[in-house]
């Protein structure tokens, strides 16, 4: 029986699940969108959602937290340290945008195609996006006059169609008037 032992082995052993683990997370906090799979991602909400709730305290102690979930990677580029651009990202963005948010700070959205190798089901995961973005988008003072301003050229775009189609008419019916005269003629 597997009392106590909480999680999906995900067909790895217990390093190589937690070295994945790791940089699914770090790539998922610089890009905040990956494509995995969905047990991958079920797995990965975990790590996603603590290394957030660690960010939005503040304090030291969450920081060396995040660095210890996290490791400390360095990248081919001298200087660089992943895990220290994931920090500063974590501290700049994405703590400010949650501060409100108890928790759930991570989305999955299943694709409907799969991966071509070995047809496994895919997904992408990511952080939710911006509150005060999205409220802006959908604001009715704000989506009215984007839906105007995108009509307006599609209507251009129907009346030049239109317009053209008149041209190619008169321009097809005066050649068959042309060669009817040259024709009598």
């Amino acid at each position: 029986m597997r009392h106590l032992n909480t999680g999906r082995k995900l067909s790895r052993s217990a390093p190589h699940r937690k070295a994945m683990l790791r940089s699914m997370t770090l790539s998922l906090i610089e890009k905040e969108e990956i494509r995995t799979t969905p047990p991958r991602a079920k797995e990965l909400r975990w790590f996603a959602d603590r290394v957030v709730t660690w960010a939005k305290r503040g304090d030291l102690h969450s920081r060396r937290q995040i660095v210890k979930l996290l490791g400390s990677t360095q990248t081919n580029h001298s200087g660089e340290n992943r895990v220290r651009n994931a920090l500063e990202k974590l501290y700049s963005s994405l703590a400010p945008r949650f501060k409100d948010r108890p928790g759930g700070y991570t989305q999955m959205i299943r694709l409907a195609h799969r991966r071509q190798g070995d047809n496994a089901e895919l997904c992408v995961f990511r952080y939710l996006p911006d509150a005060d973005k999205t409220a802006k988008k959908t604001a009715k003072g704000k989506a009215a006059p984007a839906k105007k301003a995108a009509a307006k050229p599609e209507k251009k775009a129907a009346a030049k169609e239109a317009k053209d189609v008149k041209e190619t008419k008169t321009a097809k019916t005066s050649k068959a008037k042309a060669k009817k005269e040259t024709a009598e003629e």
